[in-house]
């Protein structure tokens, strides 16, 4: 069964079912993050234990609960699409689980692009985002926000939790490679119609999509999508898992931080797009950081923390 939100029954039963279907799919989900940390980009982190999956057939009709890349692999063999633009109707339904982080602070907007994980109230973004001269901004000065294919606000949901890897971890602030945050909103959005699927990066250099907004997303609201590659780091064929991150050379001009990055093969999200604080040799290059402990666990736990408040809601 696939999630549909527009179904009129499941609609008309989806308060008692929906919770039985979240217990159950994260119990799924957190099966599979026991393995997880020895898995590779095909296994996702993922809504109701499904992930999305790529088919090779380009006569296949599109599957509303999968990540459809057929269409967008076709568009670029042709040369209709080039390294960046917008997304088609199928990629927004798709990609309905990606939005924005936009903080008030001191009376300024500051903003990232944000990914719902596991859940239609967690979210995962990057953690300088919510890093003001005054210390952590306070999850009650942000909101999560979308927007449909002709631009429209869909929601504003309040933020009611920050766990940031910079404020938890000692030493961390102003690493790349750890920053990372995961967000609680106060209720479920509506506007999505899929989570997003995380998995681990293997370190091969892959071809990639991001879908991210636009740093200005007052002036330019839309999602965009950017073709590129991430480029495997080894030295003397040894991975060097110490850097902060890895590179690509997807066009990501003026998109937000906090956007991820997808395997264009899988659908699977494989890291997040972020700029390093500290730019090697004065250069600043685009760089993907990739799933780690911290991050894993704490996902974890705030998918059990919503199951045992969906199962207390019941009582």
């Amino acid at each position: 069964m696939h999630r549909n939100r527009h179904h009129a029954a499941a609609s008309a039963a989806r308060p008692d079912t929906r919770r039985i279907i979240r217990l159950a799919g994260s119990l799924l989900l957190l099966a599979g993050l026991a393995w997880l940390a020895d898995a590779d980009a095909a296994s996702g982190l993922c809504q109701e234990g499904r992930c999305g999956s790529t088919t090779s057939d380009a006569t296949a009709a599109p599957d509303r609960g999968t990540l459809d890349f057929a269409a967008t692999r076709r568009l670029s063999a042709t040369g209709a699409t080039g390294r960046r633009g917008e997304l088609s109707s199928q990629e927004f339904f798709s990609f309905s689980g990606v939005g924005a982080i936009v903080c008030t602070v001191n009376g300024e907007q500051r903003m990232a692009t944000a990914f719902l994980v596991g859940a239609f109230d967690i979210g995962v973004t990057v953690a300088h985002t919510f890093e003001g001269p005054d210390g952590t901004v306070a999850p009650e000065n942000c909101i999560y926000t979308s927007t449909d294919s002709l631009g429209q606000i869909r929601e504003r949901i309040p933020v009611i939790s920050i766990k940031s890897q910079w404020a938890a971890e000692a030493g961390a602030a102003g690493h790349a490679a750890k920053d990372f945050a995961v967000i609680r909103l106060s209720e479920p959005s509506n506007y999505a119609q899929r989570t997003m699927p995380m998995g681990k990066f293997s370190g091969a250099a892959v071809s990639v999509l991001m879908i991210g907004f636009r740093s200005d997303m007052e002036s330019d609201p839309m999602k965009s999508k950017s073709r590129g590659t991430v480029y495997e780091r080894k030295v003397n064929g040894l991975s060097l898992a110490s850097l902060e991150g890895f590179t690509h050379d997807i066009d990501a001009r003026g998109i937000a931080a906090g956007s991820p990055v997808i395997d264009e093969r899988t659908g699977v999200i494989i890291g997040i797009h972020t700029v390093p604080s500290r730019p090697s040799a004065g250069v600043v290059r685009n760089t993907m950081i990739t799933m780690n402990d911290w991050l894993e666990q704490t996902l974890r736990t705030e998918m059990q923390a919503g199951d045992e408040k969906g199962a207390n809601s019941n009582l």
